[in-house]
C-alpha cells in the first residue's frame, strides 16, 4: 500500500503502515473464514439459516480480527523498519511488499500456533503443519527478495494465504471423515478431491495470472491500493451488516386476529422440554423461580407430579410420547452395532400424528433436536416438519483448525462469548417457525407439536437468562465441561465451580424455555384458539450433575433422568388440579385421543389419564439402551449398559447388564440414596419377579441397519450424543 521511498521514514510511519496492512491481511482472513464456515455451510446445507445471535457474533469476530491485525501489524511494521535500516536482511526488498508480506506472516505464524497448541493431533495435522511452514517460507522468501516477488505473483496476497489455509484446513477434516463417510455411505472422496483441484487451481492462477496482475497493478498507485482498501470496506460492511443483523427484533406473529377455518373440533399443541428434569421446575417446588410461566398456565390445567419417562434419552422417548408403546414394542432405539445412534421406529407402530392426519387434522411440528428428523420415522403422519437448523458459528470437530477457537478465548476477556458453541436453534426461532407453520398450513383444527432444546448440553441460555441464577463462569468453555464431565464419569467429583455453573446455565435455560411457551401460550390467546386447544407440556427426560457419577443423560433410569415434567390443559379447561398418581409419557397418546373424541389404538400400552383413576394401580417401566454416551466403567467392556427399572409406587428397581440391582423407596428418598434391595422381606425379589415377568412379554428384536450422513452424526456428537 506504498511505494519503496518509504524506507527513508521514521519507524512510526512504519508502524502505521504496518497496522493497516495487517488490518486488511487479518480482515481478509476474517471475511474467508466466514465465508468457508458461513457461507459455504449454508450452500451445501441449504436448510440451514442465518440467526440474529449468529450475525452478531459474526460482527465481534470481524471486529476481533481487525484489531489483532492493527497490533500485530503494527508490530511486524516495525520490524520491517528495523530490519530495513538496522540490517541488509531486507536489502533487496520492495518495502510495500515486504510490509504486507509481514501482515500476511502473522496470519500464518498464528494459524501455525494455533495447530501446535491443539490438545490432540487428530489424523492430517503434521502434513498441515509442514503446508504452514512452507507457506510461512515462501511468504519470508517474498519479503526478502523483489524479484522473487514479482514470480510468485499473488501468492502471497492475503485473498490468497487466507483462502488456501482455510481449503487446506477443509481437506483435512475430509481426510478425518473418510472412514466416517465409508461407513455412512457419504463420497467425502470425491469431496475431497474436488478441494484439492480447487486448492491447486487457486495456486496455479495466483502465480501465473498473478504475476500478469502485479505488474499491472504496480502501474497504477490506485489500482495497487484498490484491493487493500476493498478488504477493509467489505469487513466494515461484514461487521456493520452483521451488527444491524444481530440486533434485529425478533418477529412476532403478523397479526392477532383468529385463524381462518377455525372450528369446534378441539386443536392439540404438544410441548417438549428437551432434558428438563421435574425437579428443577419451580412448578415442582424447586427453590429457582425456573418457571412463572408453567404456573401460571397450572391454574387452567391438570398437573401430574409422578410422571415417569418410559426412556432416558429423546429418541426413545419422544417416540413412546406420539405412539403410546414401550421401547421395546415401538423399537426406536440404541442398539450397536447395526443402529448404534438409533434405531428406525417400528413400521407397525401408528403415531399420534398419523391418527389425527387420518381425522382430518393438519399436523405440523417444529423441532431443535436432530433426532427428532425423518430417518428415525418420528416424523410420520405430520403434514409439515421442521427442524431449522442454525449456521453454526463454531462447528463440532470439523472447525479444529480455525483461528476463531483462540480468538474466542481472547475475546471472553471482554464480551460473553458463550454463544459461540451454539448448534441448535434457540427457543424464540423456533417459536417463530410455529407461528408461520400454523397461520400457512395450519388449518383448524390442527397438531401441532414442538421441541425446544435450550436446556441441553452445553447449557447455554441466552441473555438476561444467562445470568438469572447465581453460579456462571465466564471463562469455562465446552472443551472444559466436556474434561470435567469426563472426570466424573471416572469417579472424580464436579468441582464446585464447574457444577455451580453448569447449574446455573440449566436453570437458565429451563427459565428461557419457560419464557418461551408463555409467549406460545399467549399467542394462542391472541388468536382465540387458547379455550379450545388441548395443551400438552412434558420434558422427554432428565439430566444428571456428578450424581452416581454419572453426567448428561442416556445413561441410566435413575430419577434425575425419568422424572419428567407433565401437565395437560384440557380443552374448555374441564379438568384442572394436581394429580401425585403415578403416569408414564406413554400415557399422553392415548389421553389425547380420548379427550378429543378419537377411539385410541388397541396397540397402545398407555392408559387414558382421564379415566386412570377409575382403573386398577398398575406398575410403569422405563429402559435405557447402550446409547454412544457416557456410561460409568463398569459398562465399558459391555458396550455401554442396558437398563431397566420398575416403578411399583412407592418402590422402584433398578436393574442393568453389568449387574445392578437396587430398589429404592422414591416417595421418601427421590434423590434414590439409601438402596433397599439388602433390606429384609420379599420386596426386592417380588419387584424382580414382575420386572421378568415383564420383560417376558417383550417382542422379538429384529436387527436394523440405520446409516446417518456425517453431518447428522457430527451434529449428534457435538451435542453429547456420540462419544
Amino acid at each position: 500500500m506504498t511505494s519503496p521511498e518509504v524506507k527513508s521514514h521514521s519507524s512510526l510511519s512504519y508502524v502505521f503502515l504496518g497496522a493497516i496492512q495487517g488490518a486488511v491481511a487479518w480482515s481478509a482472513y476474517a471475511i474467508a473464514e466466514f465465508a468457508s464456515s458461513s457461507v459455504l455451510f449454508r450452500l451445501v446445507r441449504p436448510y440451514a439459516v442465518f440467526t440474529a445471535w449468529h450475525w452478531e457474533l459474526t460482527a465481534l469476530l470481524v471486529c476481533a480480527y481487525a484489531a489483532a491485525g492493527i497490533v500485530l501489524g503494527g508490530l511486524a511494521g516495525l520490524l520491517v523498519g528495523i530490519l530495513e535500516q538496522k540490517t541488509s536482511w531486507l536489502r533487496d526488498s520492495d518495502t510495500a511488499v515486504a510490509l504486507e508480506a509481514a501482515a500476511v506472516l502473522t496470519v500464518i505464524v498464528a494459524f501455525t500456533l494455533n495447530l501446535l497448541c491443539l490438545p490432540s493431533w487428530p489424523a492430517g495435522k503434521l502434513p498441515f503443519l509442514v503446508f504452514c511452514v512452507c507457506m510461512a517460507a515462501v511468504v519470508l522468501a517474498a519479503m526478502r527478495s523483489k524479484q522473487l516477488s514479482q514470480r510468485l505473483g499473488l501468492l502471497t496476497n492475503p485473498w490468497v494465504v487466507a483462502g488456501v489455509l482455510l481449503g487446506v484446513g477443509q481437506g483435512v477434516g475430509f481426510l478425518q471423515l473418510e472412514g466416517l463417510g465409508q461407513e455412512l455411505g457419504a463420497k467425502n472422496s470425491l469431496w475431497l478431491g474436488l478441494l484439492s483441484l480447487t486448492v491447486l487451481v487457486v495456486i496455479a492462477c495466483s502465480i501465473f495470472i498473478g504475476r500478469w496482475l502485479r505488474s499491472k497493478l504496480t502501474r497504477d498507485r490506485f489500482l495497487l491500493n484498490g484491493p487493500a482498501w476493498a478488504v477493509l470496506v467489505l469487513a466494515l460492511l461484514l461487521a456493520g451488516g452483521s451488527f444491524v443483523l444481530g440486533g434485529r427484533a425478533p418477529a412476532e406473529a403478523r397479526n392477532p386476529a383468529a385463524l381462518p377455518g377455525n372450528s369446534q373440533q378441539a386443536n392439540v399443541l404438544v410441548v417438549v422440554m428437551d432434558t428438563v428434569r421435574a425437579d428443577h421446575l419451580s412448578l415442582y417446588g424447586y427453590q429457582r423461580e425456573t418457571s412463572p410461566n408453567l404456573k401460571k398456565l397450572a391454574a387452567d390445567s391438570v398437573v401430574y407430579t409422578q410422571a415417569m419417562a418410559p426412556s432416558d434419552m429423546t429418541l426413545t422417548s419422544h417416540a413412546s410420547l406420539f405412539t403410546g408403546m414401550y421401547a421395546t414394542w415401538h423399537g426406536a432405539y440404541c442398539q450397536p452395532p447395526e443402529a448404534t445412534h438409533g434405531r428406525v421406529l417400528n413400521k407397525g407402530a401408528t403415531t399420534l400424528a398419523e391418527t389425527l392426519s387420518a381425522k382430518g387434522y393438519s399436523t405440523l411440528g417444529v423441532a431443535a433436536n436432530l433426532y427428532l428428523r425423518a430417518d428415525f420415522g418420528l416424523q410420520r403422519g405430520f403434514q409439515n416438519f421442521q427442524i431449522p437448523r442454525p449456521v453454526p458459528v463454531l462447528g463440532a470437530d470439523e472447525s479444529w483448525y480455525l483461528l476463531r477457537i483462540p480468538m474466542r478465548r481472547l475475546m471472553s476477556a471482554v464480551v460473553d462469548t458463550a454463544q459461540f458453541d451454539r448448534l441448535f436453534t434457540r427457543g424464540d426461532d423456533i417459536n417463530r417457525e410455529l407461528y408461520k407453520v400454523i397461520e400457512t398450513q395450519g388449518r383448524a383444527p390442527f397438531f401441532a407439536f414442538v421441541n425446544y432444546m435450550d436446556a441441553h448440553f452445553p447449557y447455554i441460555p441466552p441473555a438476561p437468562y444467562d445470568r438469572l441464577f447465581p453460579g456462571k463462569n465466564d471463562k469455562l468453555f465446552q472443551g472444559d465441561l466436556d474434561e470435567a464431565e469426563e472426570g466424573a464419569i471416572r469417579g472424580q467429583t464436579l468441582r464446585p465451580g464447574v457444577h455451580s455453573h453448569l447449574l446455573s446455565q440449566y436453570d437458565g435455560g429451563i427459565a428461557y424455555t419457560d419464557a418461551q411457551i408463555g409467549k406460545l401460550t399467549d399467542w394462542l390467546k391472541q388468536r382465540n384458539l387458547y379455550d379450545n386447544t388441548l395443551i400438552v407440556i412434558a420434558s422427554d427426560h432428565g439430566e444428571a450433575f456428578g450424581e452416581k457419577n454419572l453426567v448428561l443423560h442416556g445413561n441410566s433410569v435413575y430419577q434425575n433422568l425419568l422424572h419428567v415434567a407433565l401437565m395437560i390443559k384440557y380443552p374448555k379447561m374441564t379438568a384442572t388440579g394436581v394429580v401425585n398418581d403415578p403416569v408414564s409419557l406413554i400415557d399422553v397418546a392415548p389421553t389425547i385421543l380420548a379427550s378429543i373424541g378419537v377411539p385410541v389404538d388397541a396397540k397402545m400400552q398407555g392408559r387414558n389419564l382421564r379415566a386412570n383413576a377409575t382403573l386398577p394401580q398398575r406398575d410403569l417401566f422405563s429402559e435405557s439402551f447402550p446409547c454412544p454416551v457416557p456410561h460409568p466403567p463398569e459398562c465399558s467392556g459391555l458396550g455401554g449398559c442396558t437398563s431397566r427399572a420398575l416403578l411399583a409406587w412407592p418402590y422402584k428397581l433398578v436393574t442393568s447388564n453389568a449387574g445392578k440391582y437396587e430398589v429404592y423407596n422414591v416417595a421418601t428418598d427421590p434423590n434414590e440414596t439409601q438402596d433397599l434391595s439388602g433390606a429384609g422381606g420379599t420386596m426386592a425379589s417380588d419387584l424382580g419377579t414382575k420386572l421378568k415377568a415383564w420383560v417376558m412379554t417383550m417382542p422379538a428384536r429384529p436387527r436394523q441397519q440405520l446409516k446417518l450422513d456425517g453431518d447428522a452424526v457430527q451434529r449428534l456428537k457435538s451435542l453429547g450424543y456420540v462419544q
